[in-house]
């Protein structure tokens, strides 16, 4: 089953080609220390210094909005669709239940496709809104609203659909 992030790769939409493995590891390691940060058994002494200010950032989240956890870094197939996706955090926050994906990297536009692709797995809660959390390395966050979603899971399934024929044809 083909993965959220491959499929928008595979249609040209994000080029990870700027991106190194240094960047890549970082920020898989940044997404596990949030979860011992949600968990409270991150060693916060221990920390590599390179981690310190994303986990910063992520704690000031957490102290800001006050999240509470129902799904953390849960992966779901879309049944219809046939494709795969790791939510990193469904919260409730204010009395909503809001999916959040957590980025270290640079804002880009289809991140939106993303989240959009992410909202229409079956995980078993009523999706009110998604929001991007991008974690800067001078331990400062922004919380941004995803909008338009059913325009982007459309041009998510165009994307999807154009990935699968090229497989199927070139």
């Amino acid at each position: 089953m083909l993965r959220v992030t491959e499929i928008l790769r595979e249609a040209g939409m994000v080029d990870y080609s700027f991106s190194n493995e240094e960047a890549m590891a970082r920020g898989t390691y940044v997404h596990t220390a949030c979860g011992m940060v949600d968990r409270g058994t991150l060693d916060w002494e221990g920390l590599d210094p390179v981690l310190l200010p994303y986990c910063e950032a992520y704690a000031k989240f957490c102290q800001d909005v006050n999240p509470e956890p129902f799904l953390s870094e849960a992966r779901f197939d879309h049944p219809q669709y046939q494709y795969t996706g790791q939510l990193d955090r469904v919260y409730g926050i204010g009395g909503k239940v809001i999916l959040v994906d957590i980025k270290t990297g640079a804002v880009h536009p289809a991140v939106d496709l993303q989240v959009a692709a992410y909202r229409e797995l079956p995980h078993g809660q009523p999706i009110a809104g998604c929001r991007v959390l991008y974690l800067r390395n001078d331990a400062t966050y922004r919380l941004v609203e995803s909008k338009d979603h059913r325009r982007n899971f459309n041009i998510f399934l165009a994307a999807l659909t154009c990935v699968r024929w090229r497989k199927e044809n070139l």
